[in-house]
């Protein structure tokens, strides 16, 4: 009898399952002698590997999904015992997690949520993410919100999960450096909609382009979402006539509007983005079958999402810290501000090191063109230079022929004090690319930096 299975030989102990996944740097192969040592009596590859007696191997033609079927196997199918709920897209996952888990809560079931925020990964790996689950079931729980990436579908991290909705918010340039082509992105969030049983619900912003494709992909029930337009595909014999139409959206500086079939739900969290997770929302609760006063009650519950679009106030201005790090974020948060400000708007920001390098120039257009004032700083430099990653920021800045209203500060602490010191009076000032994160990641060192933490303190000593 197991007592566990893991891909990560650190967390094998007497009895347990080892799993060798061979990665893009490292093959778990090379880790099954210390997997052994801990105490693993079974170990499964993709390859034949010389082991002691008493050992198992088991040859598998995908490790990764066999870590997948066979840590959902362990933990009894947990995905089965509660309403699985995923949410997939370039942008809005968090968000639009964190509005139908306080929908579910208000209408008076247990809901779990896994993501950004409250993991390492945005989906966890296989074993990891059922491991979760199974805590979740035990505890009572009755439904799960799952932000699932493209990442990890490509990687079969919820290949044996069972979801009873699946959510898509879009599709736009991001994650390139990992998936080659728009393609292939498409390609990965596409599985998801693939893998639902006739018995589930898709829920699709049909203002986007890449919901036909996706439309396409599904099995059973369809509702689509959208600022535009709303309807509702049935699939089989299960009928619920429930469609989210948005009739107005209204957005100030402190609050956004939305009009969903007569009933007006009230935001902080504003910008036409939010507009859409919001309505991505409402639809969930209606296709399960909620009232529309309970669906309005919880969503207006939320009243920040950790590192997305959180405001600290310093009178006169505002600083607002966000998570956007594509082009297409970037270009909705300013957009947003830029609407409401009675002042400038104020850019701070970097790119990842390591990453889709295509959209640095982009973002660097972006800033230029719709911010009154930018400071390009570092973001996570993992093993490239900081100095290197700013000047491929400002190949897109100089396009714009105006580099005046650019600067270039590398320490990211020096650049958040730089921008508090060219607020005045009516400015918004956004941070943005990390949102919640509290690491910089510089060549596998990780240091402390929490950009909100970081203008709390600058504020309290007065150094703005």
């Amino acid at each position: 009898m197991h007592t566990g299975i893991t891909y990560d030989s650190r967390k094998v102990k007497p009895d347990y399952i080892f799993v060798a996944i061979p990665g893009l740097k490292q093959d778990g192969a090379e880790f099954v002698p210390q997997a052994i040592k801990a105490g693993a009596t079974l170990i499964v590859a993709e390859k034949d590997i010389p082991l002691p007696s008493g050992v198992e191997l088991k040859i598998v033609p995908s490790a990764r999904k066999a870590l997948a079927e066979m840590s959902a196997e362990f933990y009894g199918h947990p995905s089965k015992k509660l309403k699985l709920i995923g949410i997939t897209g370039t942008k809005g996952k968090t968000t639009t997690a964190f509005l139908v888990q306080s929908v579910l809560n208000t209408a008076g079931f247990k809901a779990g949520l896994i993501g950004t925020v409250n993991f390492p990964m945005t989906t966890p790996e296989s074993s990891d993410l059922q491991a979760e689950l199974a805590r979740q079931v035990s505890e009572g729980y009755t439904h799960c919100v799952l932000e699932v990436s493209s990442h990890a579908l490509a990687q079969d991290r919820v290949h044996g999960c069972y979801f009873a909705v699946a959510i898509f918010t879009n599709l736009s340039h991001d994650h390139l450096d990992y998936h080659k082509t728009t393609a292939e992105y498409l390609a990965a969030k596409k599985k998801l909609f693939e893998m639902l049983d006739h018995d589930a619900i898709a829920i699709i912003n049909i203002d986007d382009k890449a919901s036909v494709s996706l439309i396409g992909a599904v099995k059973g029930e369809v509702f689509s979402y959208g600022l535009e337009e709303a309807r509702h595909e049935l699939r089989n014999t299960k009928f619920n006539d429930a469609d989210a139409a948005v009739v107005a959206v209204e957005i100030r500086e402190n609050e956004m509007a939305v009009v969903i079939n007569g009933v007006e739900v009230r935001t902080p969290l504003i910008g036409t983005h939010n507009a859409y997770n919001l309505t991505a929302a409402f639809q969930c609760g209606l296709a399960l079958g909620l009232r529309q006063a309970v669906i309005k009650e919880g969503i207006e519950k939320v009243k920040v999402i950790p590192g997305r679009q959180e405001k600290i106030v310093k009178e006169p201005f505002t600083v607002i810290v966000d998570f956007a790090h594509s082009p297409d974020s970037l270009q909705k948060l300013l957009e947003t501000y830029k609407l409401v400000a009675q002042g400038r708007v104020i850019l701070v920001f970097g790119c990842p090191g390591d990453r889709d390098r295509a959209k640095r120039p982009i973002m660097g257009e972006i800033a230029a063109r719709l911010a009154d004032e930018v400071i390009i700083t570092t973001d996570d430099p993992y093993s490239e230079e900081p100095e290197s990653i700013i000047e491929e920021i400002m190949k897109g800045v100089r396009g714009t022929g105006d580099g005046t209203r650019i600067k270039k500060i590398v320490d990211r602490r020096e650049a958040i004090k730089a921008g508090l010191a060219l607020a005045k009076k009516g400015d918004i000032l956004l941070i943005a690319g990390r949102g919640h994160e509290k690491f910089q990641d510089f060549k596998g060192k990780k240091v402390p930096f929490d950009d909100k933490e970081v203008v709390e303190e600058l504020f309290q000593s007065g150094k703005n």
